[in-house]
Formats: structure tokens, C-alpha cells, sequence
């Protein structure tokens, strides 16, 4: 919305009241008029002098080229003293910086934590120039962008005077005003103390600046006590937790032993070594009439003593041991006596060797699940895998089969043979194949090489998978029915073994004498 004020001299409401006259001052004047900005910069004593400072020669694209300074070509057989008295102010100030730290409160707005906040500053006072730069350390979650908090430039005093900010404006446990910033000092470092006590106006001494709220609850951190205890209790309550001891889960490992047991039906017990946990299994037979249910106890740490204790309070040494399972003894599960009848052969001499017991053998065994005769497997159609078609044969919903992983960890090799077709087609007998047969999977390749002007497709011939060899009552391939010299039928394709690499002959060498 435009003013309705007229543009005159004494109608502009946002003019200086107190200003005479509005006559335009030329540049060259208003430069003249700033004495600030033709001040010469004041000299110090400097405590000591800054050693020659020498630039690192890494990052060169020229290995010839080396980075130097203005130190470092200063003359060797010449008086320093006359040097110095010649020198600019802002080569003897060159590097020679003060430091203090300082702090200010800021208020906060909308916070039930905070009132206020005190913001912790460090000033980097450049002797050379007169100018200073302000930095803040980081807070985690402050909440406040921290960092550089002003760039390095030349400061005016705020008392009007049009002069810069001098080191002797800066005093430790007193004021100084910055940008309209009011900032308390509280320490500075050695260096500054040194130089300050050579002016002959020493600092004083340090003082801790108060805590905010805020930095109280950062830095004030609970360290919450570790309960050993519960943590392994919590961990075996969600399914996990750790088996106490490495050693005996290394040394104990798939060892299990098997107990037969007697509650109001036969059950077997299971104690894992490598953890010294129990679980309790139940006998289905056929036709026994009770739903089969496979677990009664599921495996877990079992206490000597059943009691509702507060959460964290079973401690190791009340579980039960293998020593705690005898025979003819009832073993008392969650208040429940089960009747020890037997165990197996393992079981029997691991106590006859730990404990020098004789534990005797019996128990009744566990209902093996005897396999339909009348299923018929039909003949594969050839596509997918045969053992993952034949799940679909044995199980309603069908497994993905086992593999033999440390077989195909251990047999990381291939086999390679150079093999023709075996027939009289004029067009087919000088094609030429390369077979590869991988051991991790018992599994064949069968390749074209390329032939020019063949007018025949080059590449893959069959896919990599495995085939029946019909020679050999329809089983899979193994390394024995691949010999140099013989015949083979693959996939209804007969081939004539003509040669083998390097490395086939090797491991044929050494697998079959």
C-alpha cells in the first residue's frame, strides 16, 4: 500500500527528527570522514616468537615443486633485530593470536526444561589486523546451529567512539559487548596470560562459569547398574540368551543325553550338554488314542525348586545338573514326580565315565512313523528339479530339499571334457562339445564352441543340471562314469570322450587309482 505521506523534508515519518540538512555527501568525503578505517594497527611485545612454519609438501602434482613461505626465505647471516625494526606490523603479529573463552545467556521461549540457555563461546583475537572471530563447541541435541558463530572481521566498540575492539578491552570475569552480544570471560589460555603479564596488565584468575539446565541433564548422564542376573533372565524369556561358558559349548556340542521317563505315560527326557537345558518329549503311537501332542516340556533351564520368584531371581547354581538325574529317582519337574526307567548307550557311558555310575540301559522308544507302500511315484516330467517335484509326493505342503552344504563348501571344482557326437548324420558328427561336470552338486553343463560358418547355433547346448545316466540304472552322474575313451548318454544325446584339461587328469590322478 503506497504512504500518503508527501516525499518532503519534515512529512517522512521514518526520517531523522534532528537531522539539519539532507544534502548529499560525496563517496571521496564519507571515506575521509572514516577515521576508523585509516587507524594503524597498533604493535604488542609478543611473549615469544612463532616458530617458521614450514608447508607440507604432500598433494604436489610436480615432485620438483615445493611449497615454501615468506619465513622461509628470510636472510641466514643478517641481524634479526635490524630485521624486526623494519618489519610491517602485520608480519611481526603474523600468527601471534589470543584466545578466551566467554559465555552469554539466551532467553527460551515454550519450554518447561529451560528458562533460559548459557551459550559457551571461544574469541580468537588476530594480533596482526585487530580482528576477531567467534566460534561455539557443538551440543548434542542443542537444538541451536553451533559452530561458527562470527567470521573474522574488525569490531567496533560499542561506546560510539568509531574505534576497534583492542586487546586491552578484554578482562577476565568482566564484560564486553559485541554485535549488542554481552559476554562474560572466563578463562583464556597460557599464551594470552604470557602476553597480557609482558603489557604488564595481567588477567585474573578463572572461574567456572554456572550450568544451564540443559547442560545439566546432557552431561549428568545415569549410569544405570548392570543386573547380570536379569538380563539373563530377559534374554531366555524372548528365546535367546548366551550359554554361560564358551568352553563347554565348544567341547559340548550336539552331545545330548536321552532318559526314558515315567509321569502317567512314558515320555523321553532330553538334557543338552552344551547348555544344560531339558526338554521332555511325549511317545504318540499309533491308534493310542490321545492327541498327539510333541512337546511337554519345552527346552529350557530346569530350577530344583519350583517357586514364584520375583523375575531374575533363579541364579544358575539351582538348575538342575547331570549329576541330579539317578535312577529309580523321581526327578521333580515344576512339582510333577517323573520316574527315571533307562537311558541309551551314549547317555550310559558318559556316566560311567563322568561320575563312574552304572546306568542302566531300557525304556520304551520312541513310535517310528513306518513309510506307505502304496504311494506311486510317478516318472518325471523333466521340468524343474526331480527331489523338489518328489515333495510334492510324500508331504501335503512339501520341503524344499536338504543340500549338502559342506559338500558344496569342500568341492568348489569342475571337471572339463571335450567330447563329439557319437552318430553318422554327416552334419552332426564333427560337432564338437565341451562337458563340465561340477562337484559341489553332481550336476552337468554341456557347451558348443563356436564354429564359423557352421550354419549350427554355438552356446549353451543343456542346462546346467543334473541327469540319469541310463547305463547305470538311471542314477546320476558321478566322476566315475565320465572316463576319457568311453561312451556316455546324456539326456538321450550320445557322447565320445575324446580329452579332459590339465587339472581333470590331476584329481583323476589322485581320486582314482
Amino acid at each position: 500500500m503506497a504512504s500518503a505521506f508527501p516525499k518532503l523534508p519534515g512529512f517522512v515519518p521514518t526520517q531523522e527528527i534532528d537531522k539539519p540538512n539532507f544534502r548529499k555527501v560525496s563517496s571521496t568525503k564519507q571515506e575521509q570522514n572514516r577515521e576508523i578505517n585509516h587507524l594503524s594497527n597498533k604493535e604488542y611485545a609478543v611473549p615469544r616468537k612463532q616458530p617458521i612454519q614450514i608447508p607440507p609438501q604432500t598433494g604436489m602434482f610436480n615432485p620438483d615443486y615445493m611449497s615454501t613461505t615468506h619465513a622461509m626465505h628470510l636472510p641466514k647471516n643478517s641481524n634479526n633485530d635490524s630485521e624486526e625494526l623494519y618489519q610491517p606490523s602485520w608480519v611481526k603479529m603474523d600468527r601471534h593470536v589470543l584466545r578466551f573463552s566467554g559465555y552469554f545467556k539466551e532467553a527460551v521461549v515454550e519450554s518447561a526444561l529451560e528458562n533460559y540457555r548459557i551459550r559457551k563461546i571461544t574469541i580468537f583475537y588476530y594480533l596482526e589486523d585487530h580482528s576477531l572471530s567467534i566460534t561455539e563447541p557443538k551440543q548434542e541435541n542443542s537444538g541451536v546451529p553451533q559452530g561458527a558463530f562470527l567470521k573474522r572481521q574488525k569490531v567496533l566498540r560499542a561506546d560510539n567512539s568509531k574505534t576497534f575492539i583492542l586487546p586491552e578491552d578484554f578482562r577476565i570475569n568482566q564484560d564486553i559487548i559485541i554485535f549488542g552480544k554481552t559476554i562474560r570471560l572466563y578463562d583464556c589460555d597460557q599464551y594470552t596470560r604470557e602476553f597480557y603479564e609482558l603489557q604488564g596488565i595481567p588477567q585474573e584468575q578463572s572461574f567456572v562459569p554456572q550450568q544451564d539446565s540443559f547442560e545439566t541433564k546432557t552431561t549428568t548422564k545415569f549410569i544405570p547398574q548392570k543386573d547380570t542376573v536379569m538380563k539373563d533372565y530377559l534374554e531366555h524369556k524372548l528365546g535367546g540368551g548366551k550359554v554361560t561358558s564358551q568352553k563347554q559349548f565348544l567341547e559340548n556340542d550336539r552331545k545330548v543325553l536321552k532318559f526314558y521317563v515315567f509321569s502317567d505315560i512314558d515320555y523321553i527326557l532330553h538334557y543338552y550338554l552344551a547348555d544344560d537345558t531339558i526338554e521332555i518329549k511325549e511317545i504318540n503311537s499309533a491308534n493310542s488314542g490321545r492327541v498327539p501332542f510333541p512337546m511337554m516340556l519345552r527346552r529350557q533351564k530346569l530350577p530344583r525348586k519350583f517357586s514364584l520368584n520375583q523375575p531374575g531371581q533363579t541364579y544358575a547354581e539351582d538348575f538342575i545338573r547331570p549329576q541330579d538325574i539317578q535312577y529309580g529317582q523321581p526327578l521333580i519337574i515344576y512339582n510333577r514326580k517323573v520316574l527315571i526307567n533307562g537311558c541309551d548307550q551314549f547317555t550310559r557311558q558318559y556316566y560311567q565315565e563322568k561320575f563312574n555310575v552304572d546306568f542302566p540301559l531300557g525304556g520304551q522308544e520312541e513310535y517310528v512313523h513306518q513309510e506307505r507302500s502304496n504311494i506311486i511315484i510317478p516318472p518325471h516330467n523333466g521340468i524343474g528339479d526331480e527331489q523338489d517335484s518328489l515333495g510334492y509326493i510324500y508331504r501335503l505342503q512339501p520341503k524344499p530339499p536338504k543340500k549338502d552344504f559342506f559338500k558344496w563348501v569342500d568341492n568348489q571344482v569342475n571337471l572339463r571334457f571335450l567330447a563329439m557326437f557319437n552318430t553318422t548324420k554327416p552334419e552332426d558328427k564333427d560337432r564338437v562339445f565341451v562337458i563340465t561336470f561340477f562337484l559341489n552338486d553332481d550336476s552337468l553343463l554341456i557347451y558348443e564352441p563356436t564354429v564359423r560358418n557352421s550354419g549350427i547355433p554355438d552356446g549353451k547346448f543343456l542346462e546346467k543340471k543334473k541327469y540319469k545316466n541310463v547305463n547305470n540304472n538311471n542314477e546320476f552322474f558321478t566322476p566315475g562314469d565320465l572316463i576319457v575313451g568311453n561312451e556316455v548318454q546324456i539326456n538321450g544325446w550320445k557322447f565320445q570322450l575324446l580329452d579332459c584339461d590339465e587339472f581333470t587328469k590331476k584329481w583323476y590322478s589322485e581320486n582314482f587309482k
